[in-house]
């Protein structure tokens, strides 16, 4: 009888000390791990991307704001508050002033409101059509559109921007990165968004009102 008493035990000993076994904190941990993951995940599209982009520019939430900059290419901010445009590196939403009476980039919620995300081309826009006071934007339809990059690579405002040879190749790195851009017609801003390692990143937006220069 000891002797079986013996061999249970010491069966109990190397079921204890079996290298396959966690420790219940690190069994837990790992739990977490692959569910948070899981989420990351899951966040595949580029509509939800941008929906939570929207969620958190409206919500003001400059942490959540910043999930959206790449740690390398950041944000490149176009504006024209001149005859010629101005371009600015962020890497920190809070950080950043806009050209007009040094306000940050949160107002621009205060004229982007609403943004029911439509994927289309964009119209086509004409000066001659355009009268805010009549609430007529000067585009052939109205919305909030998300297309292909062409219009915007085509553009080329980086090359009127005075910006410095290595800030200018930075730009030109960043350019095939995007892959969706999203025009909103009541305002002509617009958030141009790239997939990089696995996430959506907003690397440009450009935030000027047509016909002004």
């Amino acid at each position: 009888m000891r002797y079986l008493y013996f061999i249970l035990a010491l069966l109990l000993l190397l079921s204890a000390c079996s290298p396959d076994r966690k420790p219940d904190g690190e069994q837990q941990t790992n739990s977490l791990e692959t569910e948070q993951e899981g989420t990351v995940a899951a966040d595949t599209t580029f509509e939800q991307a941008f929906n939570q982009f929207f969620s958190a520019l409206q919500a003001a939430d400059t942490a959540a704001l910043n999930q959206f900059l790449h740690p390398k290419y950041g944000l490149w901010v176009i504006e024209q508050p001149g005859a010629v445009p101005k371009m600015t590196f962020v890497r920190n939403i809070s950080s950043f002033k806009r050209a007009f009476q040094d306000r940050s980039f949160l107002t621009v919620k205060d004229e982007v409101k609403t943004c029911d995300l439509q994927q289309e081309s964009w119209p086509t826009f004409n000066c001659a059509d355009m009268d805010y006071e009549a609430g007529k934007s000067g585009y052939s339809k109205d919305g909030c559109f998300a297309a292909g990059p062409g219009p915007f690579v085509k553009s080329g405002y980086w090359n009127y921007a005075d910006l410095p040879p290595a800030q200018l190749k930075q730009v030109e790195a960043t350019l095939p990165l995007v892959q969706q851009s999203v025009l909103h017609t009541a305002t002509s801003f617009e958030f141009h968004f790239g997939f990089v390692e696995g996430r959506w990143y907003l690397l440009f937006a450009k935030l000027i009102y047509p016909c002004s220069a």
